[in-house]
């Protein structure tokens, strides 16, 4: 039996300056769909790439299966797979970690990565294995950032690409740059982008305040290689101002974040060595006043949050005959602070975080075993995960509240805020093919998270809660235990002739899975009715379970014709409290029909959501209807160098609302306060891209 590799490309989503928007697979080589069938059985051949149209790159996450985003702002799109989203799923780029600064994770980690930037998304289905990520309980996702290629020969070359987008709903305009010098030794790569954009309308044409945004992006590497080894070292800046999240109580004043990276690999009598070093800070600042109207001076609230990250790792592969073993040692330090203040007020100071330490320490096995029948990976992890703050305080509230405030203050700094968390993953993954045309896949794991530094040290009720965005205020808590997740996976690959289909279906059982529920803490819950009208809920353990489906299917009807489809479902349960998790996507299909012919391709999307009733009782969230929509696109490559592309999201000018998408919390929209924000309406959009 041979085994045939299918390189999955998302049409719709490659991008006029990049290469592809990969959707990886349950295997070891995450950028390939394994498909088992005979040698001369034909491969899917990949259609043509065409523009993206969305600014964050975070949508791109829509059409994978078992993927979504919940959308905070026009650029704070946090990662969602099979339910779970925020720090339950791993965001990496240049094989590290990407740090969201903020409390409300307003720079959420694909805002680093801007669409014209990226050269591929690659989400892994399924469970991750243990030397993707420290953390990844919920899944894994890899950024790849396009710094061009290396010559052939000795001789140096230059290349590059200009790609320019626009976009009518809200004027919004994106420019990239790539340019790269190079030869089969040394890579010198320059990128930059800019995007910006004002506010957008719904499909009845209301005013969607607070979702203009502006950001810039560069990026500057070096790397070198010969027979053996291979070194990058990249330094990046990300300039982020007057960006809205009409989901969350403040916008984007600015955000400034520097980053460097270093990843080194290299041969030695059959061995390879990896090693890596990187460095994040994110200086942060949020308010209420800036974008959005603020009649009362003395409510006025801005949030200084500054997040510092260094990140390091290495590893060794060793062959064993036709087995391969990795042994790697990681580790992350993160420290964040936060001061609330009040410009009008020179008293009022809130400490929201003071110097929050997190730093995992791991240790990893893992050994691939391939056999005529069987393919078979087994991983063993263990984290170490120290934490602690520096006391917090309060100062210039109305008597009655300074009182909560003090005591709720002094119970935190006298608290056990030194903390360690000891967890171990394992996972196993095995895959074989069952006949000519079908590939069995199944995986069970045990993977764990400890608790964030908001879950933990959030001690004020407040809403910095790493982008739930439903409206509560929490306060954290010092006893919390690790999630643990217990996980079974199961899949069919299938092909015959020219159409093929995958899918998964999954059981999650997470116990001590952290969750808002009633606080019991008094001083709290008057504090947080003086402040919002409303007690705060606690982060406290549950157990929970998710489970369900999710794939992709297509079918080549000619040499100009194909259809790709995917469909996702995932149900979440509170077990402990007869309740449903949280933000969870509802059942959701697309289908595609794309078309090609020589230099010209276009592409016919549906979209179809089903209504989400199984909402959270303790989150006070909303229910929401169902909805379709069609999307156009097409292209025509004028030269090798040269192509245009256009089209039409939401061509019918459907007025819907994404359950993913949060709840106004802007006064100066069309929008009630408190209704879900609804989805964009008809936005028509050109792009170009001229390479050389």
């Amino acid at each position: 039996m041979q085994k045939l590799f299918l390189n999955v490309v998302i049409a719709s989503l490659a991008l006029p300056m990049a290469g592809q928007i990969i959707a990886s697979t349950d295997q070891t080589d995450i950028e390939e769909i394994i498909i088992l069938g005979d040698e001369d059985s034909p491969v899917f051949p990949a259609p043509e790439p065409i523009a993206m149209s969305q600014t964050d790159s975070a949508s791109l996450l829509k059409s994978m299966p078992g993927a979504n985003i919940n959308s905070n702002g026009p650029l704070t799109g946090i990662a969602q797979y099979r339910g779970l989203f925020g720090d339950r799923v791993t965001v990496s780029m240049d094989n590290d970690a990407v740090l969201s600064g903020g409390p409300n994770a307003m720079d959420a980690p694909l805002s680093y990565a801007p669409p014209l930037l990226l050269k591929s998304l690659e989400v892994t289905p399924g469970i991750a294995p243990v030397s993707a990520s420290q953390e990844a309980i919920g899944g894994h996702i890899v950024a790849t950032l396009d710094r061009g290629e290396f010559a052939d020969t000795e001789d140096t070359e230059i290349s590059g690409a200009i790609g320019s987008h626009y976009g009518t709903l809200d004027d919004g305009v994106n420019h990239g740059l790539k340019a790269v010098i190079a030869n089969d030794q040394h890579k010198l790569a320059a990128l930059a982008s800019y995007d910006e954009g004002n506010d957008g309308e719904s499909g009845k044409g209301d005013k969607l305040a607070d979702t203009g945004y502006r950001r810039e992006r560069y990026d500057l590497s070096y790397a070198w290689q010969n027979d053996a080894s291979n070194v990058t070292l990249s330094g990046g800046k990300l300039d982020t101002n007057d960006t809205g999240t009409p989901a969350l109580p403040m916008d984007i004043a600015y955000i400034h974040t520097d980053i460097a990276n270093l990843n080194a690999t290299t041969n030695y009598k059959d061995m390879t060595f990896r090693t890596r070093v990187g460095y994040s800070h994110v200086d942060h600042l949020m308010d209420n006043f800036s974008l959005r109207s603020n009649a009362n001076p003395m409510m006025y609230r801005q949030n200084n949050a500054t997040g510092r990250q260094f990140s390091w790792g290495g590893s060794v592969e060793v062959p064993l005959g036709d087995d391969v073993l990795t042994v790697g040692i990681d580790g992350t330090k993160v420290v964040h602070d936060a001061l609330i203040t009040n410009p009008n007020m020179a008293m009022f100071a809130v400490q929201n975080f003071s110097d929050a330490e997190r730093y995992i320490y791991g240790l990893f096995a893992e050994w691939k075993h391939i056999t005529q029948q069987w393919e078979i990976e087994a991983g063993l992890r263990y984290n170490r995960v120290n934490m602690d703050s520096d006391d917090v305080s309060a100062a210039g509230m109305m008597p009655m509240m300074q009182n909560l405030a003090d005591g709720l203050a002094g119970g935190f700094n006298s608290g056990e805020r030194d903390q360690s968390f000891d967890n171990i993953d394992i996972v196993v993954k095995a895959s074989r093919p069952l006949t000519n045309t079908t590939g069995l896949n199944i995986g069970i794991a045990r993977k764990t998270r400890a608790p964030s530094y908001q879950e933990l040290y959030l001690w004020l009720p407040l809403e910095a809660t790493g982008g739930l965005a439903d409206g509560r205020s929490y306060i954290g808590n010092l006893d919390l235990d690790s999630e643990v997740n217990y996980e079974i996976n199961t899949g069919l690959d299938w092909q015959t002739g020219k159409v093929y289909a995958s899918g998964q279906v999954f059981f999650r059982k997470v116990d001590d899975f952290i969750q808002g529920t009633p606080s019991n803490n008094l001083s709290a819950n008057m504090l947080g009715t003086m402040m919002s009208g409303q007690a705060p809920l606690q982060f406290n353990n549950i157990d929970a379970e998710l489970y369900c489906f999710d794939g992709r299917y297509g079918l080549i009807l000619n040499d100009n014709w194909r259809l790709d489809g995917v469909l996702s479902y995932v149900r979440g349960e509170d077990k402990d409290n007869d309740d449903n998790l949280y933000r969870i996507a509802p059942l959701n299909h697309s289908l595609a029909v794309s078309w090609q012919k020589a230099a010209l391709s276009a592409r016919l999307e549906s979209v179809l959501y089903a209504k989400q009733s199984k909402t959270s009782g303790y989150n006070d969230e909303q229910d929401s209807a169902g909805y379709g929509l069609l999307n156009v696109q097409g292209q025509y490559r004028v030269s090798k160098q040269f192509k245009i592309s256009a089209g039409i999201d939401n061509l019918l000018d459907k007025n819907y609302v994404d359950h993913l998408s949060g709840y106004n919390r802007n006064s100066d929209s069309d929008i009630a306060l408190g209704e879900r924000l609804p989805g964009r309406g008809r936005n028509l959009f050109i792009a170009m891209n001229i390479s050389w």
